[in-house]
């Protein structure tokens, strides 16, 4: 989501159900976001009133979750995303009133263990069905193996894109569970998929965190991948990069710090800075692994969380090709139905995507500022799933594949 850059919530289908305390703190987080965003629709006077600290969440959501329905819900997100209201978010919500970020994700991966006999970053394995390839590649860096999905062009002088995913990162990728064999099967790209980056922003962290292990991911994609992978795969070194949540905002910001590599960046989903509420969200993301921020960058606000803001640096994606997109929370008819009404998963998905559609305006107003030509499109609904992102993928690469 990133900001969180987002974190990613899988479709309802492919989510466990959380447990009663977790839903009910998620209920709750709707309740309270029904309050917050009635206020932010009020004058400016009354916009600047906080919500009472000595009100629990708890008490927040027993007073008003009689009243709240997805319908009634979807309507106040798309009042509360309407040019001149005050942008209330349910994240900001979520932060202020101190939700856990454990309400946005399953239990946190178990831990990597470190192989101190991992010396060199090499290719130890392949596994190939067709144009789907899984190679294992040993990260001395990270010191553990990491999974990477090739999926072949079929010719052999196609350009490279490097797809990042959300805060689950699964394996197989949430990019290849919906679709992507199909999505890019007549196109001429070759797509690079790392797997195994939990929680970690696609970054280089400054210390071992306890849960995620060493992080030196920004090293990996930029340096690792491009030196092993590529020479075996095609003739060509044009390459591009795009994500979806947490891998969007890791893509821009990659896209940013090392823009001899990128021709193009695509975002789907995500948040682009480093403060404000992207940094709400870069915390929810990471701490919803059961991560410790301050081990990525350290304290938030200091100068590497400045270094890796997008919209900071933004100037270096001038001439480049970029998209980013994002809806606005408010649900489509038939996307309760797909929840299997399931309010917990249902509000998360809500409250992610108005989040990501605020930080998507914000880059939006920052390209703009700056004369960067972009193509961006703020989509009137949505909720932060992958039907969702992968509705959109396509559509992304679709606005940037020229430059590739």
């Amino acid at each position: 989501m990133s900001a969180m850059s987002a974190m990613s919530v899988p479709a309802a289908a492919r989510t466990p159900r959380p447990g009663r305390a977790r839903r009910a703190s998620r209920a709750a987080l709707a309740a309270a976001t029904a309050v917050a965003l009635a206020v932010g629709l009020s004058p400016a006077s009354a916009r600047a009133q906080e919500l009472p600290a000595v009100i629990s969440p708890e008490q927040i959501g027993n007073a008003a979750l009689d009243s709240i329905t997805p319908e009634s819900l979807s309507q106040l997100l798309y009042l509360g995303n309407l040019p001149g209201s005050s942008g209330s978010s349910m994240m900001g919500v979520a932060n202020r009133l101190g939700f856990s970020p454990n309400m946005f994700a399953g239990s946190p991966p178990p831990a990597p263990q470190p192989n101190p006999g991992i010396t060199e970053t090499r290719v130890v394995g392949k596994t190939i069905d067709g144009r789907y390839e899984r190679w294992l590649i040993d990260s001395a860096d990270m010191k553990r193996g990491i999974t990477v999905e090739v999926y072949r062009a079929t010719r052999p002088d196609a350009p490279f894109l490097y797809l990042l995913d959300g805060v689950g990162s699964e394996l197989p990728s949430g990019f290849m569970q919906w679709g992507a064999a199909e999505q890019f099967a007549d196109q001429n790209v070759n797509l690079v998929i790392p797997t195994g980056g939990q929680g970690s922003m696609w970054a280089d962290w400054d210390a071992q965190d306890p849960v995620l292990g060493i992080s030196r991911w920004e090293s990996f994609i930029t340096r690792d991948l491009p030196r092993l992978v590529e020479p075996q795969v095609s003739t060509s070194t044009s390459r591009g990069i795009g994500g979806i949540s947490m891998g969007a905002g890791a893509a821009l910001s990659l896209a940013t710090r090392h823009p001899e590599l990128y021709r193009a960046v695509f975002g789907v989903s995500g948040c682009y800075s480093t403060d404000a509420l992207g940094q709400i969200l870069t915390r929810y993301t990471v701490e919803s692994r059961g991560a410790t921020l301050t081990n990525m960058w350290g304290e938030p606000g200091n100068a590497q969380w400045a270094a890796h803001d997008a919209l900071a640096g933004a100037e270096t994606l001038r001439g480049k090709a970029v998209y980013l997109s994002s809806g606005t929370g408010v649900a489509n008819p038939g996307d309760w139905a797909a929840y299997n009404g399931d309010a917990a998963n249902f509000v998360a998905g809500m409250a992610l995507e108005q989040a990501t559609g605020q930080c998507t305006w914000a880059a939006d107003r920052r390209l703009r500022e700056l004369g960067i030509t972009a193509r961006v499109d703020h989509l009137p609904t949505g909720m932060h799933n992958w039907s969702y992102y992968s509705r959109q993928i396509p559509v992304a690469w679709n606005a940037v594949r020229g430059a590739l």
